[in-house]
Order: structure tokens, then C-alpha cells, then sequence
């Protein structure tokens, strides 16, 4: 035991040598995070303006995308968020598919940059493709309430995983605009949507206040409609006038 403790002593120590300042500081505090040593808090507080410094950007950047510790991943997602450099949404939004702890952080950074930034981060993490991502950025769309994410809210709201695809649909309803509306819209009339997801979409569009038009064109295009879910959706929407 004295041996693996003075061995993790000697590397801390190694790794702490090598670099410039930020470097060195970002080493050093990466290693405490990592064996779990309760100084990591101290040196945050000594070196803070080195390890918020431009120049350690990219440490936590690669930290973040590389490292094999959930501990220092969640270390660099909130520092990364604390330095604001918008050069680090991406890896933010990439992050959002990692352990609960390292997403919360990578949420919680994220939201630390002004409402477009931050939209922008969440599309990404919609487009990525992974459920998790998607599942944890969808109600921050909500929150926000962004017109710009509409296009990439309304293609997960047709994906395969129900609960992705209902949580998008009631995201349209949430960002409640024209243009939400108009997905909604597109979503109701498509037959090729399953119907739980038409319905669903029915359902929202209702909520949104002046989509009495929209509505409208919904009953017309239902009416015209041979498919079997065509019925029942109109007999949702002529209620819902």
C-alpha cells in the first residue's frame, strides 16, 4: 500500500513538472481529481486564474473528449463552462451522451452561454444521433423556447424511439410559435408517421395559441385523406376547434 501511494505521489509530481503554468496547473489538479485527494478543491482556488485562463481551453477540451476519469470529465465540462469559450460548445453538446454526472455538468455549462449559443449546443446533441443526448437536450429546447431548433426538434420528434418521439413532439408544442405549428402540421398529415406520433402532434398543436389557421389546414388535409388513421385524427381535430 505505501508503495502504490508513494508511486502515485512520484507521478503527480512528474506530471506537475512538465508544461507551461496553465499546463502544469491543469496536470496538477487533474491528478488530485483523479485519486480522489480533497486538496483538488484548494488548488482550484490557488490556481483559478490559470485554469480559467484562454490557454486552458484546450486542456479541458481534451480532457473532456479523452480522459478515462468520469471525475476529471466532469471537472472539464464545468470549467469549460466557467472560461465560456465558444469554441468548446461542441464538445459540450458531445458530452451530453456521457454518465449522468458528466452530463449534468455538460448541461449546466452549456447553459451558462447566452440563449442562441446554448440552442445551437442542444441541436447538435440532437443531431448526434444518441438517445441520451437527445433525451437530455430536448427539455432545454423547451426551456428556451428557440424558433431556430424547430427543423432538428421536429426530425427527432419522427423517430423510432417512442419516448424521444413523443418528449420532441411536446417540445414543438413548448417553443409554440408559427413555425413550431407548421411541423405540427407536417407531422399530423403525414401518413407514413405512425398514429400515436399524428395524434400526439394533434395534441400539441392544439396547444399553441393562433394556430386556429394552421388547425384549419389540418381539417382540410385530413378530409382528403384516404388513410385509416385519417379518420379518427379528423374526428380529434373537428373537437378540438
Amino acid at each position: 500500500m505505501k508503495r502504490r501511494a508513494i508511486g502515485a505521489l512520484a507521478l503527480l509530481a512528474l506530471t506537475v513538472a512538465c508544461g507551461s503554468p496553465v499546463q502544469r496547473a491543469a496536470n496538477k489538479l487533474m491528478e488530485q481529481v483523479r485519486l480522489g485527494d480533497p486538496l483538488a478543491r484548494q488548488t482550484y482556488e490557488e490556481d483559478k486564474d490559470l485554469l480559467l485562463s484562454p490557454e486552458a481551453v484546450p486542456i479541458w477540451t481534451e480532457a473532456l473528449q479523452s480522459s478515462d476519469s468520469p471525475q476529471i470529465k466532469e471537472w472539464a465540462a464545468q470549467l469549460l463552462g466557467d472560461i465560456g469559450d465558444e469554441s468548446s460548445l461542441p464538445v459540450l453538446a458531445a458530452a451530453l451522451s456521457e454518465p449522468r454526472n458528466v452530463r449534468e455538468a455538460a448541461v449546466a455549462a452549456i447553459k451558462q452561454f447566452d440563449d442562441d449559443q446554448a440552442c445551437d449546443a442542444f441541436v447538435l446533441a440532437l443531431e448526434s444521433g444518441d438517445l441520451d443526448a437527445q433525451a437530455v437536450a430536448l427539455p432545454q429546447i423547451s426551456r428556451l423556447k428557440a424558433s431556430r431548433a424547430v427543423p432538428a426538434v421536429a426530425i427527432v420528434g419522427r423517430s423510432s424511439d417512442e419516448l424521444v418521439s413523443r418528449t420532441a413532439i411536446d417540445t414543438l408544442g413548448d417553443i409554440g410559435d408559427s413555425t413550431a405549428a407548421e411541423a405540427l402540421v407536417a407531422m399530423v398529415t403525414d401518413d407514413a408517421l405512425q398514429a400515436e406520433s399524428r395524434a400526439q402532434a394533434l395534441l400539441n398543436l392544439k396547444r399553441i395559441e393562433g394556430a386556429e389557421d394552421q388547425l384549419q389546414a389540418v381539417l382540410a388535409a385530413l378530409e382528403e385523406s384516404e388513410d385509416e388513421t385519417a379518420a379518427s385524427l379528423l374526428e380529434q381535430a373537428t373537437a378540438q376547434r
